[in-house]
């Protein structure tokens, strides 16, 4: 049985229905309904809980079923041992025959699959791989992106290439990082506010989108932009 399906047996066995709960919890309908469909979508801590409260059962058992402990790559750890790095967070990388790390490339395509398997040897070593000249102090990813939050400065389509951030409080204030959350995953640029609040503002530079805060538990892994490439050429400006 799916997370998904036994959010949704939970739901009929308290005999409420997607509206009540979404009351309930403080969603909407339609939300909930995305929780009782989409076997692969990530719950955010908190509302997790308020599900768990609910049906009168346990977090685990709602991402896992009848497990004692989940895997340790699933939800995320809060406190300060997390922001730094101390405390584990299981990366996964790949290496060439030479022994040296590859960047491993994440397709539009291969996002949702990216949030689930992100810590799963198997599932990273089916994405492609390249090696990138001047890219080879530190872990590297290529995330291809998605949206027009970030335009003009970047593009659907383009490609960020991304270094692995470990410690999270030397996040850079108006840097752009690719963010993996429990919500998906999203470009940003960030206002470091982790010691004063425990999380990030993120910033869109196409003006249309607001700003918004990102706490730490929300966060599974940060990657720090460091080149693009683009597919998009500006035309020759006539003189």
């Amino acid at each position: 049985m799916s997370q998904a399906e036994r959010l949704k047996t939970l739901r009929q066995q308290t005999n409420l229905n997607q509206q009540e709960v979404a009351d309930k919890i403080g969603k909407s309908r339609s939300r909930i309904a995305i929780y009782e469909t989409q076997a692969q979508v990530q719950i955010p801590s908190d509302v997790l809980q308020k599900l768990a409260q609910t049906y009168a059962t346990t977090p685990e058992y709602i991402l896992y079923g009848n497990v004692q402990k989940p895997p340790a790559t699933h939800a995320p750890a809060s406190g300060p041992a997390r922001l730094t790095g101390g405390e584990m967070r299981i990366l996964v990388v790949t290496t060439d025959r030479a022994g040296e790390e590859n960047a491993a490339f994440v397709p539009v395509k291969a996002r949702a699959g990216y949030l689930v398997g992100y810590g799963d040897p198997e599932f990273v070593q089916t994405l492609p791989t390249y090696s990138i000249p001047g890219f080879s102090e530190g872990t590297y990813r290529v995330f291809e992106v998605e949206g027009d939050s970030m335009l003009d400065t970047l593009r659907p389509g383009d490609l960020t290439v991304t270094q692995y951030m470990e410690n999270w409080r030397n996040l850079k204030n108006d840097k752009i990082y690719v963010l993996v959350t429990t919500e998906g995953l999203i470009v940003k640029r960030v206002h470091n506010i982790v010691d004063k609040a425990g999380g990030i503002v993120i910033m869109s530079d196409n003006p249309q989108f607001a700003p918004d805060f990102l706490h730490a538990d929300q966060i599974m892994e940060i990657w720090e932009v460091k080149a693009v490439i683009s597919r998009a050429l500006e035309k020759r400006k006539s003189l």
